[in-house]
């Protein structure tokens, strides 16, 4: 029979309980990394609109926005140097867009030649991804620098819930721009001029064909 100085009994090792605080932890990262990726996604979105705005109604746009999309490789170290990054950028051209907003009060108190002009959308066809209509005629006002959506409906059915957003820019140097594609140069020296035009809709799904006639206005 072995003696007690031949007996080895194993080392144990002293085993640290996971604690409740432990997965309270872990849990408020987690959910604090998400919040940061959908707040960098959110600023992501409002950077692109900013950079797009400004590029459509100025004619041009400086400094294109690093937007990466986010993704699960990203550390959360990357995650906020991008949310930085991107607010300042957002801050920027929030005054750049102030500016130019000025810019076109100012012209619309006190236009000079060109700065004015009359749209008559006089055919417009929209090829959506479920229906087709022919919409009805409109006639708007722009200043040079603005940028607004109008409402294309049914030409036919008063009623008709058929209808499809259509965005016009006359920008800063005198395109005339309709969702996101330029469609005529406009020649301030030139009374007036048509263009016909086929543009993306909305949703990118379908097409918008038309043709409209403009005018400068002499105030």
């Amino acid at each position: 029979m072995p003696t007690s100085q031949e007996l080895h009994f194993p080392q144990t090792e002293e085993i640290t309980p996971k604690t409740h605080q432990d997965d309270a932890t872990n849990s408020t990262k987690k959910t604090t990394l998400i919040e940061a990726k959908a707040q960098l996604d959110e600023q992501i979105q409002r950077a692109k609109s900013h950079y797009e705005e400004i590029q459509s109604r100025t004619g041009s746009a400086q400094d294109r926005p690093n937007l990466v999309a986010t993704t699960d490789a990203l550390t959360e170290t990357e995650i906020h140097n991008q949310n930085q990054q991107l607010r300042h950028y957002i801050s920027k051209t929030n005054t750049e867009i102030a500016v130019l907003n000025a810019r076109v009060d100012n012209r619309q108190k006190s236009p000079l030649k060109g700065d004015l002009i009359r749209i008559f959308l006089s055919e417009a066809t929209v090829n959506g991804d479920k229906s087709t209509f022919k919409a009805q005629p409109l006639v708007g006002q722009w200043i040079r620098g603005e940028s607004r959506v109008i409402r294309l409906k049914d030409n036919l059915l008063f009623e008709s819930p058929l209808s499809e957003d259509l965005q016009i820019t006359f920008s800063e140097k005198y395109q005339l721009i309709i969702n996101d594609q330029v469609i005529s140069v406009i020649n301030p020296n030139k009374a007036k001029n048509s263009a016909s035009f086929e543009v993306p809709t909305h949703s990118k799904q379908g097409t918008v064909v038309g043709k409209l006639d403009y005018r400068i206005i002499e105030e």
